[in-house]
């Protein structure tokens, strides 16, 4: 039986093989869809643009177009980059960023598994190792979702 596969990968694990592997593995017999992050890199140019970097319960806080743009463009790349190295493996890759119209809105990669969680069949969220007990307390209402530290 195919089945719908949703992989998030923070934009600190999407270059590493494992990763990788494991999507490319997934996608030989089901439909897989992969979320890319890049929180790391945008917080990294907020900052560098002089940005102060903000949360609140939803995520990182952008209140100017500037902010969305930077974060934007991040997200952009790292689709990019995703969808390149999986050229011809069957995967999907989509950047956390929703559109109200002409309205740009970044949204956090692992509320957007949430939001996407009635439609997959198997979830799985990559992170740092570091990052493992926390995303677990993110997601610990959601059993399908698995959380694979490398």
């Amino acid at each position: 039986m195919i089945k719908n596969v949703l992989i998030k990968t923070s934009g600190d694990t999407s270059d590493i093989p494992a990763f990788r592997e494991f999507a490319i593995e997934k996608a030989k017999n089901n439909y897989v869809v992969v979320i890319c992050g890049g929180g790391s890199q945008i917080n990294q140019a907020l900052k560098d643009a002089g940005f102060e970097i903000k949360f609140n319960n939803h995520g990182r806080v952008t209140e100017t177009w500037e902010e969305r743009k930077i974060a934007r463009d991040i997200l952009e790349k790292e689709q990019k980059d995703l969808q390149d190295s999986f050229v011809g493996k069957g995967i999907s890759v989509l950047a956390p960023l929703l559109e109200a119209s002409s309205v740009l809105c970044p949204i956090n990669g692992d509320n957007m598994v949430k939001a996407f969680y009635l439609g997959f069949d198997e979830i799985y969220v990559f992170t740092l190792k570091d990052r493992i007990d926390a995303k677990k307390e993110v997601f610990k209402k959601y059993e399908k979702v698995q959380i694979v530290g490398i």
